[in-house]
């Protein structure tokens, strides 16, 4: 009986391997591997979509957005590249070359993931409206598309202004950022936004402990000191033709 036993049980074993053998579907092959995105740099907070308010961004020709590639398969020996294209949205307003270029994805020989731009160009012309764009992976490359939720990124521009809520006035032991900065204008708010690298949305505290929105004086006065040596440096260089807000005032720090 024992006998028997062990001969059922080798003959379905070997059944078993040589369907294996003889079925393409049950043996891996890297063609089938793809590739997962998502926005940022986080392996736990996986975001699809993201909005660029060129309002709030120094101004500067090209800027760029880092998004996440991690493979869905088995690493191997050799580079191999991933393609993005637009496959929704307003494909009619944002057109790559114009507002957006791609850079060259690749994940590196026995690697998982990696991080990747795509570079945003300033063009001026999302201020009167807002557009989307949806990028996904394209299947002319060596990685396909990965899990359908992280197939695909979704990027909303916009250059839309919006005023401070504390810029004229805050509650102690906060300042407002009016004593800084003086009159507000969307000009000075960009002007601001480039010198020191992020938009003037913070709080200034005068005393306490500096929390994650805040900053204090000693910090805030260089900010100041250094947008007051940027502007006479512009209007300097530009006699005749000094620096105005879109209402055609003069822009001056206190």
């Amino acid at each position: 009986m024992k006998t028997k036993i062990s001969f059922l049980v080798t003959v379905l074993a070997g059944c078993f391997f040589y369907s294996c053998e003889k079925s393409p579907e049950l043996m891996y092959t890297a063609a089938n591997d793809g590739i997962n995105i998502w926005l940022g740099t986080s392996a736990s907070s996986k975001p699809d979509s993201t909005e660029f308010n060129f309002a709030f961004k120094p101004v500067v020709p090209t800027d760029s957005i880092v998004f996440t590639g991690m493979l869905l398969g088995q690493k191997v020996e050799h580079d191999r590249k991933f393609i993005l294209s637009p496959v929704g949205g307003d494909t009619d307003r944002v057109k790559e070359g114009v507002h957006y270029a791609f850079g060259e994805y690749v994940i590196k020989a026995n690697t998982y993931t990696g991080t990747f731009p795509i570079y945003v160009k300033r063009t001026g012309d999302f201020k009167a409206a807002g557009a989307r764009i949806v990028f996904g992976i394209s299947a002319a490359g060596d990685l396909k598309k990965g899990l359908t939720e992280n197939s695909k990124i979704t990027v909303i521009f916009k250059e839309e202004f919006s005023k401070p809520a504390n810029w004229d006035a805050d509650i102690y032991p906060y300042n407002k950022l009016s004593t800084y900065f003086g009159v507000y204008s969307d000009a000075k708010f960009e002007f601001i936004t480039t010198v020191i690298g992020k938009p003037p949305v913070f709080r200034v505290l005068l005393s306490g402990t500096v929390g994650a929105n805040d900053i204090d004086f000693t910090t805030v006065s260089y900010y100041k000191s250094s947008c007051v040596k940027r502007l006479s440096t512009y209007n300097a260089a530009n006699p005749g033709n000094p620096l105005r807000d879109e209402n055609n005032n003069l822009i001056t720090f206190p």
